[in-house]
């Protein structure tokens, strides 16, 4: 009993300088690298698109295959790249490419910029455009009536392409345009 009370002593005296040392390092004033200028910070994920380069197969080849991987329609694909641009002022501030996580870049895309700015009124735009073409169909063999097991897959795409609407060319897709006024702190107000 007598050992633990030294033990104690020196813990709570230990803890209190510790505490003493935490409350005086509080008020230390910190500078910001930052503090200069206002930021403009891009940040968001999404999915990328599947890109696929179909092809019909011939009749020859089809009859090669096994009965359960007879499709007319044979599809590779890819996910699709994407241009991340930021522009102030009608000046480019930022252009890179981004892709889709995971070794084959199926997983969401994620980004996350930041880019410093002058104080001041500013015209923003922001866009994310796709770099890579659509599904393209190659080949001269006239498709049957049904495939197997899992339908018609050419019907199936056409029309799910058909259904999508195609972007503005005056509006790229994610485009947004803002005016903002930044402050000495860094904090947009809207206009």
């Amino acid at each position: 009993m007598s050992r633990a009370l030294p033990r104690l002593a020196v813990v709570v005296a230990t803890s209190a300088a510790a505490l003493v040392a935490l409350r005086a390092a509080s008020f230390v004033p910190m500078t910001d690298a930052r503090g200069e200028s206002a930021w403009v910070r891009l940040s968001w994920s999404a999915r990328p698109e599947r890109i696929e380069q179909c092809r019909r197969l011939s009749d020859a080849e089809l009859e090669e295959r096994p009965a359960h991987m007879r499709l007319r329609l044979e599809c590779e694909g890819r996910f699709a790249r994407y241009l991340l641009q930021l522009t102030v002022d009608g000046t480019s501030a930022l252009a890179d490419t981004v892709r889709g996580d995971g070794l084959r870049h199926d997983r969401p895309m994620h980004v996350l910029r930041e880019h410093p700015l002058p104080p001041g009124a500013r015209r923003i735009q922001a866009s994310l455009v796709r770099l890579d073409s659509t599904t393209t169909i190659t080949g001269d063999s006239p498709a049957s009536g049904q495939d197997t097991v899992l339908g018609d897959r050419e019907t199936r795409e056409s029309e799910r392409s058909a259904c999508a609407a195609p972007a503005s060319p005056s509006h790229p897709p994610f485009a947004r345009y803002h005016d903002y006024t930044w402050s000495r702190a860094g904090r947009p107000h809207h206009l």
